[in-house]
């Protein structure tokens, strides 16, 4: 035989996870709910090994192809004590199944010719805490029935969309899921689909703690939220971090589907003038506080984003410049921004600003929506944003953002509009200038 000895060790142990006797156990505790038998994973495999004496294992260890022949396996070692007679001052090098003395490296093959060491069996029990979850759900789930194929992180909850194949096993899986995540506390699977005015969803929990209030980290950013009440999508992040660097620190920004306000945050830190707004009075609520969490300053408001603009157009004049501010109005409802376009219409007809008293600005729209066909996505885009604003504006793009589902694919609708200042703006800017000239009568005659 091409292995000399079996050596045997008992099934290894995450720390993490449940205790020897409980995992060994024939029935679980009552009050754990387990919704499968633990005992299904547990195997032994007869696994070729390395036999050697400690003080050599160091050596061996730095070899780089002998690594890669390592067994590596979720809370297992590859290196262990060596048991049974005269082992004292050994250890095992556990190595893949399969590998063959043959495939071994020159610097084993010495240690194997000169008798230093030996090419054994190793016998090790394996069980649930061994396995992936991807591995475990493969062996609980029946046949015909798909492994979800990821979650998304959101803070300590972990948020599924199941399908309907796989709604019947959502306890095993969320089980699953907190056993081999000792980071989540919560799972909850989606139910039914966006389908209200400020894009929030039914979920169940389907594990863990019923505790839906989450902490989010973001570019160093703390953002806290329920996530049962509020729009978030962890998969935006990269998106929001091309729109800032399109964003300079002496810009206005106007989020007008702001949600928690990961992106005005953003912003207002890059020492942005920012404008925040949510239709959903729980999102405005949590901008206001994670504006102080984290010590920034920016407007918040809760309105329709069509008065959101017209609010803006009472706001204070901009301070003048020698070129118009640039205000970004930042359009992240893709199922409907392309309509609300229509707040800037009469603008782009006249040229001339409405926003900020009529100050003269160069309006920068970035407008998330979605389409079908990637191939030619203007076909769907420019009929709306016609219906919207009378024409599509001269050098308008539809940049690429993220597939979001067979057939959905989300872009982000950009174009610029030099406005002039409006009438009202230029009796403004005269009522700005006489009071400056009034200031400084009065402080040469002081």
């Amino acid at each position: 035989s091409q292995w000399a000895s079996v050596s045997k060790s008992p099934i290894a142990r995450g720390r993490h996870l449940r205790s020897e006797a409980m995992a060994e156990s024939a029935a679980p505790a009552p009050d754990e709910d387990v919704p499968f038998d633990m005992a299904q994973f547990d195997q032994v495999l007869a696994l070729p090994a390395l036999l050697l004496p400690a003080q050599r294992v160091g050596e061996l260890q730095k070899v780089g192809k002998l690594k890669e022949l390592f067994y590596r396996r979720r809370n297992m070692r590859n290196v262990l004590p060596a048991e049974g007679e005269n082992s004292a001052g050994f250890k095992l090098m556990v190595l893949q199944p399969g590998t063959v003395r043959e495939a071994l490296p020159e610097a084993a093959q010495q240690l194997l010719d000169s008798g230093v060491a030996q090419f054994v069996t190793h016998e090790m029990r394996v069980g649930y805490e061994q396995t992936t979850a991807e591995e475990a759900l493969q062996q609980i789930l029946p046949k015909g029935v798909d492994v979800p194929r990821g979650f998304e992180t959101v803070g300590h909850l972990a948020h599924f969309n199941l399908r309907d194949q796989q709604l019947p096993y959502r306890k095993a899986i969320g089980r699953v899921i907190l056993d081999k995540n000792p980071c989540l506390k919560t799972v909850i699977t989606k139910v039914g689909s966006l389908s209200n005015e400020f894009r929030t969803f039914d979920m169940e929990v389907i594990a863990g703690r019923d505790d839906t209030n989450v902490t989010v980290v973001e570019r160093k950013l703390k953002l806290r939220f329920d996530f049962r009440e509020v729009y978030w999508n962890s998969r935006l992040s990269e998106e929001r971090v091309r729109l800032l660097d399109q964003v300079a620190p002496d810009d206005v920004v106007c989020d007008l589907f702001a949600g928690v306000g990961a992106f005005a945050l953003q912003c207002a830190e890059k020492g942005c003038t920012v404008h925040a707004n949510d239709l959903n009075p729980a999102g405005a609520a949590a901008m206001r506080g994670n504006a102080a969490l984290n010590h920034l300053e920016m407007s918040v408001t809760n309105l329709c984003a069509r008065k959101c603009v017209k609010m803006l157009g009472g706001l204070p004049a901009l301070p003048a410049r020698s070129t118009p501010t640039r205000v970004h109005a930042i359009m992240n409802l893709p199922e409907l921004a392309l309509d609300f376009l229509d707040a800037f219409r009469e603008m782009l007809e006249t040229r001339k600003s409405t926003l900020f008293s009529g100050s003269p600005v160069e309006l920068v729209v970035h407008c998330h929506c979605f389409a079908r066909e990637k191939d030619n996505p203007d076909a769907e885009i420019h009929p709306r944003l016609i219906a919207a604003m009378g024409c599509v504006p001269a050098g308008t793009r539809a940049r690429e953002v993220r597939d979001v589902a067979p057939k959905k694919n989300m872009y982000c609708v950009e174009f610029s509009l030099a406005l002039g200042c409006s009438a009202a703006g230029a009796a403004a800017e005269v009522q700005a200038q006489a009071m400056e000239g009034d200031a400084a009568k009065r402080q040469k005659m002081q």
